[in-house]
C-alpha cells in the first residue's frame, strides 16, 4: 500500500498551514512531530478526508483520493484530537451505533465490536456508561470506534494529550500491535510517544516538512549538538539566555547543563548521547508551541 502526498497546500484566510507538502507512505507507523500550529492537524484532516487541499493532491496506489471518494473512506480509520462521545451510552452501545453509521451488518457490528473492546482493553466495562469513563478510557474507545471497519490506513490525532504516563504507554503499545499490514500516522508533540513505534519520524515546521528520516537517522543528525557544561548557580541564567538549555541539574555548589548548541558552547563541554527530547527542543524553540488549532 503506498499513500502519496503530491505538493499539498492548505491555506486559511492569508495563513499557509500546510506548504506544498511531498512524501510518501507505505505501511507501518510514521510519527507526525511538530509543535502546536505546524500543520500536523490540518494534514491529519486532508489524509483523513475530512478536508480538502487548497492545492496538490493525496493518491493512495496511485488513484486520487478525492476521485475514490467513499471507497477511500471505506479505507479509513480517523481518531481526531477531540472525539464526541455519547456520555449516557454505554462503550458497547456507542460502538454499535457506529458500526451501523459506518454500514456494518447486524452481524458484523456484534463480532466487531467485541473484537475492539477486547482489543483496547474495555471488555469488562462494556455496559458501562462511557461519561463515567477516564480520560484514556474515552481515547481506548475513540481508537476501538475508528478500528471498526478494519481500516487499511489509521490516522490518530494527538491520542495520548492529557493522558497519565501509564495510560500513554497502553496506548502507544496498542498503537504498535495494531501496526502489522496497515498505515499508522501517530500525530503528536510529545516524542516519547513515537521513540520506539515509529517506522519513520515526519518533522512539519511552520507547515513545511522539515525531515523525514527514522528515529536513529534523526538522531545520528544532532549527535554533535548535544553537549554537557558544569557551571556555577551565577552563570546558569547567561546559558539560558545564549543557548537552548534542555535540562538543568544541581550537583553540589555547581550545576550540569545539557545545551543544544551546533558550536561548542564552553571550552570544558563535553558530546552527550542526544535523546528525541534533544531532537524536538533542538528544532522548535519554546515559543513554537503554543496553543493553534492548524
Amino acid at each position: 500500500m503506498n499513500l502519496t502526498i503530491d505538493k499539498v497546500t492548505k491555506t486559511f484566510g492569508t495563513k499557509k498551514a500546510l506548504k506544498e507538502i511531498k512524501l510518501e507512505i507505505t505501511t507501518g507507523v510514521y510519527g507526525i512531530l511538530g509543535a502546536n500550529g505546524s500543520g500536523k492537524t490540518t494534514l491529519m484532516r486532508i489524509l483523513a478526508s475530512v478536508m480538502r487541499p487548497s492545492s496538490g493532491h493525496v493518491y493512495l496506489n496511485g488513484k486520487d483520493i478525492v476521485k475514490m471518494d467513499h471507497r477511500y473512506r471505506e479505507l479509513i480509520g480517523y481518531l481526531p484530537q477531540h472525539v464526541g462521545l455519547y456520555k449516557s451510552f454505554s462503550a458497547e452501545k456507542f460502538l454499535a451505533y457506529i458500526a451501523s453509521l459506518k454500514g456494518l451488518s447486524k452481524a458484523e457490528t456484534k463480532r466487531k465490536v467485541a473484537e475492539v473492546l477486547e482489543l483496547v482493553g474495555l471488555a469488562e466495562h462494556r455496559k458501562e456508561k462511557v461519561g463515567k469513563f477516564s480520560g484514556g478510557m474515552k481515547r481506548r474507545v475513540g481508537i476501538a470506534q475508528a478500528l471498526l471497519n478494519d481500516p487499511k490506513i489509521l490516522i490518530v490525532d494527538e491520542p495520548t494529550a492529557g493522558l497519565d504516563p501509564k495510560e500513554r504507554i497502553r496506548f502507544r503499545n496498542l498503537l504498535s500491535k495494531i501496526s502489522t499490514n496497515r498505515i499508522v500516522l501517530l500525530s503528536t508533540h510529545i516524542v516519547s510517544d513515537i521513540e520506539f513505534i515509529a517506522k519513520e519520524v515526519l518533522i512539519l515546521k511552520d507547515g513545511q516538512l522539515i525531515k523525514k528520516e527514522t528515529p536513529q537517522e534523526l538522531l545520528a543528525g544532532i549527535e554533535d549538538k548535544v553537549w554537557e557544561v558544569t557551571v556555577a548557580e551565577k552563570e546558569v541564567s547567561h546559558y539560558q539566555s545564549m543557548y537552548k538549555v534542555s535540562n538543568i541539574t544541581r550537583n553540589q555548589d555547581k550545576f550540569q547543563l545539557r545545551i543544544l548548541s551546533d558550536s561548542k558552547p564552553h571550552q570544558y563541554a563535553k558530546n552527550e548521547i542526544p535523546n528525541l527530547e534533544d531532537l524536538y527542543l533542538y528544532y522548535f524553540d519554546e515559543e513554537d508551541d503554543q496553543l493553534c488549532s492548524y
